[in-house]
């Protein structure tokens, strides 16, 4: 009769975290987009935008009329399958040791996920014929091909360490077991990975308005570009809170690891914008030569974690 009772409490946990994390989800991540243009404008000198304006530009965006030069089935399911796979991705994260949903995902179908909003944002900049959004859509492609590896890589790493490849059981493991020489190096190549991610400087190849003029999603309009843009606010929130949980845990009871989590995200993303605004452009060829460079990181993070270093 108790473990009835316990499964039962875990289901009900389940159903209210099914329920509860996309709305919570949603709701957040647009925040990041005007704290990033806040911190910006400060380090121009510059009063800048509202915090709220991330809020701000998805109303008017879907309030705007469709002017989508190729509108059909397949463009119109794009914006959702991206914005869902991203959804998705953040239900499945703990938070600390709390994990509703470890039954139903580990780290491999994160990855997939993320992947997969990617390839769908991708999709969508082509299929629109424009030839600057092709040509964004394939820097996309080859920025994803060149961070996918170094991320997994990187989060390998801890699975190796921690035997398995439950996300849950992976935090448990690094609060317990603590920093080694090999989870170092990977964090290092993880946190590395977090501004193509980002799809800012250095790296915002993709958009590069000053070369592609908004690139992928140039000939994008009214509530498409809102959903693609509230895509990017929930990846941007996903794969920090992914890095947060996994390179820098904290095991505390469930109110109290929200808040510490929230507090993680939104530190890291602060220093991600200010190196946005002090770094410059890099060209693919860097782009890649760079990540060419921490892929070593990873390489050697994933030996010393084979020989238990």
């Amino acid at each position: 009769m108790q473990e009835s009772g316990a499964g039962m409490v875990k289901w009900q946990f389940a159903l209210i975290w099914a329920i509860a994390a996309p709305l919570v989800l949603l709701a957040i991540s647009p925040l990041l987009d005007g704290l990033a243009r806040k911190i910006r404008a400060r380090l121009h000198s510059r009063v800048g935008p509202p915090l709220i304006q991330g809020y701000l530009d998805l109303v008017k965006l879907a309030g705007k009329t469709d002017v989508t030069p190729v509108a059909n089935t397949l463009t119109n399911f794009l914006p959702f399958l991206a914005l869902s796979a991203a959804v998705t991705a953040g239900v499945l994260l703990p938070v600390s040791d709390f994990a509703p949903f470890s039954f139903a995902g580990d780290l491999i179908l994160v990855l997939y996920l993320l992947g997969l909003s990617t390839v769908a944002v991708v999709l969508g900049g082509a299929a629109s014929g424009n030839p600057y959004s092709f040509l964004g859509a394939g820097r996309e492609l080859q920025l994803l091909l060149f961070t996918e590896p170094v991320l997994a890589f990187a989060l390998f790493v801890l699975a190796v360490k921690a035997g398995t490849f439950r996300l849950s059981e992976i935090v448990l493991w690094h609060a317990q077991n603590g920093y080694t020489l090999s989870t170092v190096l990977a964090g290092i190549a993880a946190l590395s990975a977090l501004l193509p991610y980002f799809g800012k400087l250095p790296f915002d190849l993709a958009e590069a308005e000053q070369e592609l003029m908004g690139g992928i999603l140039l000939e994008q309009a009214g509530w498409r570009l809102a959903l693609y843009r509230w895509t990017f606010f929930v990846k941007w929130f996903v794969v920090t809170w992914l890095f947060c949980e996994l390179f820098l845990p904290v095991i505390a009871p469930f109110p109290l690891s929200l808040l510490l989590l929230l507090v993680k995200i939104f530190v890291i993303f602060c220093i991600a914008a200010v190196f946005e605004t002090l770094l410059a452009r890099l060209r693919l060829d860097h782009a890649r030569a760079f990540f060419i460079h921490v892929a070593f990181f990873v390489l050697f993070a994933l030996a010393f974690a084979l020989i238990g270093s």
